[in-house]
């Protein structure tokens, strides 16, 4: 009986997850509470959609077709109309949004696996370690890089694995940074010393103990910085200097609005993909607000 009741006692006082505390914001923070069900939404048909759409159509690749102009939706009897190559915007649209969602997931991931690497190192064992890790992420953070990445492009291709490398290598110095300072927090704690203290190996420590509670740092900040790289993806290529025209992704639907013709007198070309764009990053950015604030207590609603 007393065990029973040391039991419930220990499972009152256990914190709640990282999920319940989210729902728990989103009862007094309207914004992300619409931005989730938004997102969920767009998210839901977007990655349902352009695997049929594609199988469909074959919208992924299209063969240039000069001096052909894109079509109105009303002469056209689609949604968003055609663009110059004789494609249904509307169908169009969902393949661009995955494949930009594909790729900043991408850089997101990797750059924050590079980052974490480097600031859990670095905040674990402090002192030279930390010293030259935190050096090298201060010079290699003072690179122009998107500059050099332009620069990258062409002299190596536009292809998708290299667009996520180079943008990988060039931003994971604020991942590192954040992480170096979570784990300097968490490497005064108790634990930590407990742990060095009965013998257990310093890896061990990292992956059994320090990690398990940085992961609202980590989840919050790589939803934020999903966001971000949205906006990379898209400007770079709106610009020229991202994908190429012939692969799909909000950034080359948005290289429309480049063009002056095309920016006023055929704007079912870019604008749905601007929408679209803006959008995705708003409530990406509300959820990640919202996902902040579960992991630092000072800032809760709740």
């Amino acid at each position: 009986m007393a065990k029973e009741k040391i039991g419930e006692v220990i499972k009152s006082n256990k914190p709640p997850s990282i999920f319940k505390l989210f729902l728990r914001e989103l009862r007094y923070d309207y914004f992300a509470l619409v931005s989730s069900i938004i997102l969920l939404g767009l998210l839901l048909a977007i990655f349902i959609g352009a695997p049929i759409i594609n199988a469909r159509f074959d919208v992924m690749w299209a063969t240039p077709q000069p001096g052909l102009l894109p079509v109105s939706p009303e002469a056209s009897g689609t949604i968003f109309g055609l663009d110059h190559l004789g494609r249904d915007q509307f169908n169009l649209l969902f393949v661009a949004a995955r494949n930009s969602l594909y790729i900043a997931f991408g850089v997101t991931f990797f750059s924050f696996i590079l980052g974490l690497a480097v600031g859990v190192i670095s905040g674990f064992y402090g002192g030279r370690v930390d010293n030259i890790l935190m050096r090298i992420t201060d010079t290699w953070s003072m690179v122009p890089f998107l500059m050099i990445v332009i620069v990258l492009f062409v002299i190596f291709g536009r292809t998708i694995t290299l667009f996520v490398f180079f943008l990988t290598i060039f931003t994971w110095m604020g991942r590192a940074r954040l992480l170096r300072a979570a784990s300097l927090s968490q490497r005064q704690l108790d634990y930590i010393s407990a742990s060095k203290t009965l013998g257990t190996r310093n890896i061990v420590i990292i992956f059994r103990e320090m990690l398990p509670n940085l992961v609202d740092v980590v989840v919050a900040n790589f939803v934020l910085t999903m966001s971000m790289n949205i906006g990379i993806e898209t400007g770079l290529t709106m610009l020229g200097f991202g994908l190429g025209w012939d692969f799909p992704s909000l950034g080359t639907m948005m290289q429309n609005a480049i063009s002056t013709t095309l920016l006023v007198h055929f704007p079912w070309t870019w604008a749905p993909a601007l929408v679209l764009s803006v959008v995705l990053m708003l409530c990406v950015n509300f959820v990640g607000n919202a996902l902040q604030r579960v992991a630092d207590p000072r800032q809760r609603f709740a």
